[in-house]
């Protein structure tokens, strides 16, 4: 892969790199060089940049000896190297709908592929150690909404984000399901857990982050990205949270960017849904059963899943078993073990059989459903 930027866009990446990650510094520089970094590197190269707050006398000199072509050069070479691109705000592909928040970030690092408009981004956020009914929403949202051309994106964190990503990737028929958003470097996998997630990501999607190869993630960083993840979104779905969660971040900024925000109303009782069913309450979220009503929202229509039609007089005594447990949703490898109390060499024999003549499905994490 060979980056190509402009010169405009070089000066831009240097700028960010070297005023660091956040925004507000770089537009204030932009500002003073009537919006070309082209001439804050020019500036720099002679030591004329101005006079800032944010701007010490250590940090100017640095400005000032890394505003080389040759420093630009070495960046662009240890990005190929990583197999990560570059896009700036002023990139064809940047996308449309994150350049018009109030605060885009000017310069993004990503692995995979990024287009400027996507026909449906769908955020899909929330606990991080979720309740099983989470989780299956969760899941079952992600590939409904991704088998019907929706982009799922998630901040590939714990919990929610990881399960929404396995069920947009799990879509059939959806070539670009779903995108991820680092509080890190795109290069560096945290937590470490998801490592398999990533990858397929990286080859289906994009990995998406404002922060430097090789930066380890903090927790500032995390509210950064948040407003990336919502700015990327048409709407933003969420699927559980306590009634005081670090999700809410991520809905404050939809709420400002003018999103669409929706929520998985759950028990009354539920610790893990006192944070959604008061958005429903207070008339923040649009209340969500399914993929049907966010889908309904922007005029889409649901696609359906072909599923091979079966009767009990087809399925031998322990695919009929296991048929019916999957009926009432999916399943875990375990889970099935446990309840059908089948020996190993049973249980896989069963279940490869159903998976190959499509009365099953098999999804990461060895998670079984019709």
């Amino acid at each position: 892969m060979k980056i190509r930027l402009s010169d405009e866009d070089r000066a831009l990446l240097w700028l960010n790199i070297t005023l660091g990650s956040g925004t507000a510094r770089v537009r204030k520089m932009l500002e003073a060089f009537d919006g070309s970094a082209a001439e804050a590197f020019r500036a720099a190269a002679k030591n004329e940049i101005p006079q800032f707050k944010f701007l010490n006398d250590e940090r100017r000199e640095d400005m000032h000896n890394h505003a080389t072509q040759r420093y630009i050069d070495r960046i662009e070479k240890r990005l190929e190297e990583l197999d990560i691109n570059v896009a700036t705000i002023n990139s064809d592909c940047y996308p449309v709908l994150l350049k018009n928040i109030y605060d885009p970030p000017y310069v993004l690092f990503y692995k995979g592929t990024l287009y400027a408009e996507h026909r449906l981004p769908i955020a899909i956020i929330g606990a991080r150690e979720p309740s099983d009914y989470g989780r299956r929403m969760a899941r079952q949202l992600a590939e409904d909404l991704a088998r019907s051309g929706a982009c799922i994106v998630s901040g590939l964190a714990y919990g929610l984000d990881r399960v929404a990503a396995e069920g947009a990737l799990d879509a059939e028929g959806n070539d670009y399901p779903t995108i991820a958003v680092l509080g890190n470097g795109p290069n560096v996998v945290y937590p470490s857990v998801n490592r398999d997630v990533y990858d397929l990501i990286a080859k289906r999607g994009a990995i998406v982050s404002e922060f430097m190869p090789g930066i380890a993630p903090t927790p500032s960083h995390f509210p950064m990205r948040n407003r990336i993840i919502s700015g990327l979104s048409r709407g933003v779905i969420v699927v559980e949270a306590r009634e005081k969660s670090g999700t809410f971040i991520t809905v404050d900024c939809a709420l400002e960017q003018g999103r669409d925000v929706f929520a998985i109303p759950g028990r009354v009782s539920d610790e893990l849904s006192m944070g959604t069913n008061n958005l429903i309450r207070e008339g923040l979220a649009k209340i969500t059963l399914g993929a049907e009503d966010v889908l309904e929202e922007y005029g889409i229509k649901p696609m359906a899943e072909e599923r091979k039609a079966v009767t009990p007089a087809e399925l031998s005594f322990e695919q009929e078993l296991i048929h019916r447990l999957l009926m009432a949703g999916e399943r875990t490898y375990d889970e099935l073990a446990e309840l059908t109390g089948f020996d190993a060499g049973m249980l896989n024999s069963t279940l490869t059989a159903m998976e190959f003549s499509g009365i099953i499905k098999q999804s990461v994490g060895r998670l079984f459903s019709l």
